[in-house]
């Protein structure tokens, strides 16, 4: 991402600025020679008149580039610097060449306008398009330097933008350059009218062929970019290769094979995942049985609470997903009980006032057993164990919570753990009939339990009692 703490000043050091100069310094040899070979008038001039004039210009250009510095030197947005001071740099050129064409014009009224154009025209050739170019590198240079700590996160600029800039730039800037230098002497009567064709045909081509050749560099430079984008949407086999035998297809392949073994990993990382669950269920699910089995209750028991529970929460309108958690959290719901003593646990006549107190810890002791883990599972396992027993008129325990204070997945495994155990034998009791737990659920219905849960119970008392029988106990 382009740091905005950095601004144009810092981009431009002593250094940086001593080069701008030499190169602004530079065009006055060149401009010399140049205006005179394009231009009769200009070339009629004393070269000390022409040499003064294009100073003076030089000297305005310096203004010209350090005042857009000044003024332009925040970070704009959506420009990264050293792009920015690059487009400086040209309208400075450009500000230049308008100077020159106004001095000229000025101190020469009698030339031609061709004549004021062409010394306007030779400031855009050789610094807005030429030494810009080379200005832009050492922007890019220096910026490398004062940026190294600093990670680009947003890429705004395209590398195929500025190939082709740069490509059609030293195109086109040397067939202008050269055809003006022929149309000159060609007026002159020095060079046939043949010639100029000729140099205006080669001059054609070779801007066709760079037209063709940056577009065709665009196009894969842009595969090269949806390769990339596609890796990043996590599209890893939507990748295409170019057939080129240069470092854009050797990138194009790279990233194809990229993709390929990341797509492989991402495979195994997710059947690892796949496995994990799988096991963290088992031992859910182990865990709960053995907490039953200590109790000394056999058969499928955690097994049917897990499969009423989903039923319920799915007919209740729960998410898919969330209905699948309670099931798998649900086995653990008197995983407490492996804290209780067997003494009180499998006792055989009816427990004491103190022995049920004990035996009512059970609840807040799975729940302490649970609740530090950040697993889905666990902590909806905490929820089940610590809830299970609240009542819905808040006579239940261990906190006497009330309606809606009672999560919904405790609600549920009561109505789920207690027609189950009614219609089981247990070390204290037989098992009842089915009339008699359905009696008493109605009779509980807004005491116990949940209104909506116990209509929901009996809309779907039909698949409740398939379930129960695919679920019956083996002794």
């Amino acid at each position: 991402m382009q740091a905005t703490k950095y601004t144009i000043q810092d981009l431009l050091n002593f250094k940086t600025r001593v080069i701008l100069y030499l190169f602004s310094l530079s065009s006055i040899v060149f401009l010399q020679t140049f205006c005179t070979n394009i231009c009769p008038f200009i070339d009629g001039l004393q070269p000390l008149q022409l040499l003064r004039n294009l100073f003076i210009i030089f000297i305005l250009h310096l203004l010209y580039r350090e005042l857009l510095y000044y003024i332009f030197k925040e970070n704009i947005k959506n420009l990264s610097l050293p792009r920015q001071a690059y487009f400086l740099s040209i309208i400075s050129w450009v500000l230049a060449g308008i100077s020159a064409f106004i001095l000229h014009n000025y101190l020469y009224p009698n030339f031609p306008i061709s004549s004021h154009l062409k010394i306007f025209s030779s400031y855009i050739t050789l610094g807005a398009a030429i030494l810009c170019q080379l200005e832009y590198i050492v922007f890019e240079k220096r910026y490398k330097e004062i940026s190294k700590d600093i990670q680009y996160t947003i890429f705004n600029e395209k590398l195929s933008r500025r190939i082709i800039e740069t490509f059609l730039i030293f195109t086109v800037a040397p067939i202008i350059t050269l055809l003006l230098i022929v149309r000159r002497f060609n007026l002159d009567g020095v060079v046939d009218e043949h010639v100029t064709l000729e140099l205006f045909y080669v001059g054609s081509l070779m801007l066709i062929s760079a037209i063709i050749f940056a577009k065709v560099l665009k196009e894969d430079t842009k595969i090269i970019i949806n390769n990339i984008k596609n890796v990043k949407n996590k599209e890893y086999l939507n990748t295409k290769t170019i057939n080129r035998p240069d470092e854009l297809g050797e990138i194009s392949y790279a990233i194809k094979e990229m993709s390929a073994s990341i797509k492989q990993g991402i495979c195994k990382i997710e059947d690892l995942n796949e496995e994990i669950i799988n096991t963290q269920k088992e031992i859910i699910y182990t865990m709960g049985e053995i907490a039953e089995t200590r109790n000394k209750e056999t058969g499928f028991h955690v097994k049917r609470v897990a499969e009423y529970s989903k039923l319920l929460a799915l007919k209740l309108g729960l998410p898919k997903e969330e209905a699948e958690l309670l099931k798998q959290a649900s086995p653990m719901h008197d995983i407490g009980k492996i804290a209780i003593a067997d003494s009180i646990l499998n006792k055989l006549g009816k427990l004491t006032f103190e022995e049920f107190e004990i035996m009512k810890t059970h609840a807040q002791l799975g729940f302490e057993m649970l609740k530090h883990s950040n697993k889905p599972i666990l902590k909806a396992a905490a929820i089940v164990s610590l809830m299970h027993h609240e009542k819905w008129d808040g006579t239940g325990y261990p906190n006497a919570l009330k309606k809606e204070d009672i999560h919904i997945y405790g609600r549920i495994t009561a109505v789920a753990d207690v027609f189950d155990a009614l219609g089981s034998d247990r070390i204290y009791k037989k098992a009842w009939e089915d009339e008699k737990i359905f009696k008493l659920f109605k009779e509980e219905k807004g005491k116990h339990f949940d209104p909506k849960i116990i209509d929901c119970f009996f809309e779907n008392l039909d698949e409740i009692l398939k379930i129960r029988e695919s679920l019956k106990d083996i002794y």
